[in-house]
């Protein structure tokens, strides 16, 4: 039995211990009583829906909150505690994730909050990021201390230049346009061109702690240099190892359609999507659930407002492609319940295959995500073909016409060009590969910018060397003709003299 002990500390607050251990502090000492309520009832509740084979006891795990430290994972810097398991010598050790456990997640404490971390299963390889968010503080790139706000926009420019450079250098580009605020930050700033947008980055705002929020789009990942992935949990894990991943969307591609909306929907019924003994709710999304005219149908696991929801949806029809078999099968982890660990970059596949019942079964056989070179591949093909079939829609009677009045092809093909070389945003080189992206970034403009001011600084000195020369060269002609007029002057003077003395 759990011993509940509730203090009054020097602030003020109520302190409150279970088993002797501090837990967290109340304004109220109700709200203590009901936290313990709380925690007791989280721990049962864990015990009865599958955790007794994580936790040897479900009270003893809350009596551990606080003797023992983090998981090795982006909490924050919170400490936090595991469910106890059987094996006591393991009590005090960081929870390692293994890659065949029969478990699909571990439960810690963090401020009186049970929080689940997912665990690894499977091949590394049978998903690739289609979405990712994360955040981190300020002072891992400028001083702790440095004003960002208004009154101080050299600062603003300084921390955006050295984000669009830390994000050209992890993923191959950088940022090219300020906005303005999301998500509650002041400041945001877009990365990709024009026609690709790749991400967004944002920072400031009185609430946000001095974070900075990174979002990466499909497009951004997918454009992307070939291995981001290692490059980027590298540098979270050197430089900013309390950074979150507060969103992360893993995507396993069935291009000739071996797994469908259809038969997500069957395995829902039949328990494959169910988690520790209680079953997500579901619904249908698109017309195709009841007519089935190919223009597409979603099935989804879970809700909006949940940590975790699965999406499964007809690929080719949301790209375009009526006629293809292409379906996405796309698990969203968000760290509401959740905390993502860091090597799910490097792991994602074996992040989706531990997520559900269904999800071991089906990356067992379908171990190998599409290359992305594939995939690349059949999007352009499917893009390909969405632009020549509204093309053919709106140039066929203008072509038509043209030949009637006896327009040959090479003109048809002129004079319908117009000089314009711009391709459709859809078929655009930069939207699957960033080398491909003709922009300036802003961290490469401050460089040109020193560049061009050395320029004009070493011209400017040219032409007032040059200036200095002339000047000089003008002021010995100006003494030489001086010179010659004075030595004219004094002939001129000594024959008017001797003419003089001669009439005397």
């Amino acid at each position: 039995m759990n011993t509940c002990q509730i203090t009054q500390n020097e602030q003020g607050k109520f302190d409150l211990y279970i088993n002797g251990q501090f837990i967290r502090s109340y304004t109220r000492k109700a709200d203590a009583k009901r936290g313990f309520t709380r925690l007791e009832k989280q721990a049962a509740d864990t015990a009865a829906s599958g955790c007794d084979d994580v936790a040897a006891s479900s009270r003893q795990a809350i009596a551990d909150t606080a003797a023992q430290s983090a998981p090795a994972s982006n909490t924050g810097g919170q400490n936090g505690a595991a469910c106890e398991t059987a094996d006591k010598s393991s009590k005090a050790q960081k929870p390692t994730l293994h890659a065949h456990s029969t478990k699909t997640s571990q439960f810690v404490m963090v401020n009186g909050k049970l929080k689940e971390i997912p665990l690894r299963q499977g091949n590394a390889t049978a998903a690739h990021i289609d979405t990712l968010t994360f955040t981190f503080t300020q002072d891992v790139l400028v001083e702790p201390d440095l004003p960002i706000d208004g009154q101080h926009p050299e600062n603003i420019r300084q921390l955006a230049e050295k984000l669009s450079e830390l994000m050209h250098t992890l993923m191959g580009f950088g940022i090219y346009q300020q906005k303005n605020g999301i998500n509650g930050y002041k400041y945001s700033f877009l990365m990709g061109t024009e026609t690709a947008k790749y991400g967004v980055i944002a920072f400031g705002g009185l609430n946000q702690k001095d974070s900075i929020m990174i979002h990466l789009y499909g497009d951004g990942l997918t454009a992307a240099q070939d291995g981001w992935e290692n490059r980027l949990y590298s540098w979270l894990e050197v430089f900013a190892p309390f950074a979150k991943i507060t969103r992360i969307d893993l995507a396993h591609d069935f291009i000739n359609g071996e797994f469908t909306p259809d038969q997500a929907k069957t395995a829902w019924e039949s328990g494959g999507f169910d988690n520790k003994g209680q079953r997500p709710r579901a619904r249908l999304h698109g017309y195709d659930w009841l007519d089935d005219k190919r223009t597409g149908k979603t099935f989804y696991v879970g809700t909006p407002n949940s940590s975790r929801m699965v999406r499964v949806y007809d690929k080719g029809c949301e790209q375009g492609d009526n006629s293809s078999p292409w379906v996405r099968f796309e698990l969203q982890l968000r760290n509401r319940d959740y905390i993502i660990p860091h090597d799910i970059l490097i792991s994602a596949g074996s992040y989706l295959t531990a997520a559900y019942p269904i999800c071991q079964d089906l990356f067992s056989r379908f171990r190998e995500q599409l290359k992305k070179a594939e995939r690349i591949k059949k999007t352009e093909m499917i893009n390909l073909e969405h632009v020549l079939k509204y093309a053919s829609q709106a140039c066929s009677p203008c072509i038509n016409a043209l030949e009637r009045f006896g327009f040959d092809d090479e003109e048809i093909k002129v004079l319908l060009k117009g000089g314009k070389t711009k391709l459709p945003k859809r078929l655009g080189a930069d939207k699957h590969d960033c080398r491909q992206a003709n922009v300036q970034y802003i961290h490469q403009m401050k460089t040109i910018a020193n560049q061009h001011n050395s320029e004009v600084k070493n011209y400017m000195n040219e032409i007032s060397e040059r200036e200095r020369q002339a000047k000089f060269h003008q002021r010995m002609d100006k003494l030489a003709e001086q010179a010659k007029l004075f030595r004219i002057q004094q002939s001129f003077d000594n024959s008017w003299q001797a003419a003089w003395y001669d009439q005397l």
